[in-house]
């Protein structure tokens, strides 16, 4: 009786061991998940995507075309939550999770897509192109921001979460020689103030 427990005790040992070898190593792909998440004010913020690499390709204008849609990203959707409401421009974004889509352009303007649904684009395939209205139709806001371009190029493409003041954050997309930023009120006053009244 003393052997068989002995024998299933160091089974249950080689078990776990094996079982917690196999949960920290993941199988390799070409565009690893990543994620980023900042505190800012009262709102967390967190970005979920995947990262291609430059590779030696040209990115925008070849792989990635101009004034077509483009997820943002790779594989899955590019993913941003939002823990409370917040503002992007005037508009109000109510908390919850949003898809990132953007249109490239070589001059001018880059549009900026958030998805209340959390789709990217070509799920909105139909009959060989994307089914606009149906698109637009689940939009939570779209809007514009300028392109920077500068003389480095980062290989992978990689978000970052600045809070800045603590109170108006500036989300920024890097890839290749492309950087794209965005700002995003957390509002932290307005909060403040519903809470005090909830006081009185």
């Amino acid at each position: 009786m003393k052997n068989i427990l002995t024998i299933l005790i160091l089974f249950l040992l080689v078990t776990g061991i094996n079982a917690q070898t196999a949960r920290e190593y993941l199988s390799p792909v070409a565009s690893p998940k990543a994620s980023v998440s900042q505190n800012v004010g009262m709102t967390n913020i967190t970005i979920k995507y995947s990262s291609p690499g430059v590779k030696g390709r040209t990115i925008f204008g070849d792989l990635v075309p101009y004034n077509e849609l483009w997820r943002a990203g790779a594989n899955s959707p590019t993913i941003i939550e939002f823990s409370t409401d917040v503002k992007i421009g005037e508009k109000t974004i109510r908390a919850g999770d949003y898809a990132i889509a953007m249109t490239p352009r070589k001059n001018g303007k880059w549009t900026v897509d958030l998805n209340k649904e959390g789709k990217y684009p070509f799920a909105y395939r139909k009959d060989g192109k994307i089914d606009m209205e149906a698109y637009n139709a689940d939009l939570a806001h779209t809007f514009d921001t300028d392109a920077v371009i500068w003389d480095s190029s980062i290989e992978r493409l990689t978000y970052f979460i600045d809070a800045n003041n603590n109170k108006v954050a500036n989300v920024n997309m890097l890839w290749d020689n492309v950087i794209i930023s965005f700002q995003v009120n957390t509002m932290p006053e307005e909060f403040l103030k519903k809470f005090a009244k909830t006081l009185e």
